[in-house]
């Protein structure tokens, strides 16, 4: 599935190989899906990703899309990829036009909400993750409040995975020191995006309690014609680097957080040490913005920034 490094301009100098074993390898199931009118989105319908064959409950993500169309097939490559390590995907949506964004975070957490009454016999919501990008990855912590907190989902283990997040509304700093202290938070941002400023992701993260938070910083290959730009989890053309930065730590995420697996955890800790191979993620303790505000479209200080006010 995955494409080598081979595909890049020359290929010359390219560390990155498919990850055939381990964290961010494809699992073994396979995918079937069912659609379900979002009542919050009258003109969409969503799509619920279930691993074929399961047995048994399985663990749910909750994915946010970036604005935009609601096509979940602008994620194919991660989303079929969670389905294979044995997790149902609910691609909710919201409409984008004549509406508030007030109205499209409403529409999604509709969406989420009637994916797990249809099929919360199908689904361990004592095991959920909330994943989002760009649009959806502002939108994590308010849908993680209201599926941790209002919903009491997650008991037996919960994260967020927020993937260059644009503006965060409906969560306050009460709603965030809220959410379960277990619940471990995950931001993720690339190094040359133009699009949202870094920090609308380092003000989540520092604004995170979570007992467990890491915030990783995803770099270009050149040499492989890898470029960590705003589309990286989507419409960018490298399914093997969605491969490494994206499905690799969701896997061992998944694993230390639904799992209790120590090994994952220690997984996420060395991710972005330096060694032989391609290693694009860089996990930084104390991040600051790295470019000036001026770099990106939708700036920090924006009069839309709810959190900025």
């Amino acid at each position: 599935m995955y494409a080598s490094c081979a595909n890049a301009a020359d290929g010359a100098g390219c560390a990155a190989q498919p990850i055939a074993a381990g964290y961010g390898a494809d699992g073994a199931y396979g995918v079937e899906t069912e659609q379900l009118a979002n009542p919050g989105d009258a003109g969409d319908e969503m799509t619920i990703y279930f691993p074929k064959g399961a047995t048994a409950p399985s663990p749910v993500v909750f994915f946010a899309h970036g604005f935009g169309l609601g096509l979940a097939s602008t994620y194919a490559d991660v989303i079929r990829h969670m389905v294979s390590t044995g997790h149902i995907v609910v691609f909710s949506t919201y409409p984008m036009r004549g509406v508030t964004v007030d109205q499209r975070y409403d529409s999604l957490w509709q969406g989420f909400a009637a994916a797990a009454a249809r099929f919360g016999g199908r689904m361990d919501l004592s095991r959920v993750a909330f994943v989002g990008h760009s649009f959806g990855g502002g939108a994590v912590p308010a849908m993680a409040y209201e599926g941790l907190v209002e919903k009491g989902w997650g008991k037996n283990g919960a994260f967020l995975m927020a993937l260059a997040p644009w503006y965060s509304y409906q969560i306050t700093d009460a709603k965030v020191a809220a959410l379960p202290a277990q619940a471990v938070q995950f931001i993720e941002v690339y190094d040359d995006d133009d699009v949202n400023d870094h920090r609308m992701a380092i003000d989540l993260y520092k604004a995170s309690r979570a007992t467990d938070r890491f915030y990783a910083l995803v770099a270009s290959d050149a040499a492989c014609g890898f470029e960590a730009d705003h589309a990286t989890p989507g419409r960018n053309p490298s399914a093997l680097q969605k491969q490494y930065a994206v499905s690799r730590p969701f896997d061992a995420l998944a694993d230390w957080v639904f799992n209790g697996n120590p090994a994952a955890r220690t997984a996420l800790d060395r991710m972005g040490d330096p060694g032989p191979g391609y290693r694009p993620l860089r996990r930084v303790v104390a991040p600051e913005p790295g470019h000036p505000e001026d770099a990106y479209r939708y700036r920090w200080t924006n009069p839309q920034n709810p959190r900025s006010r």
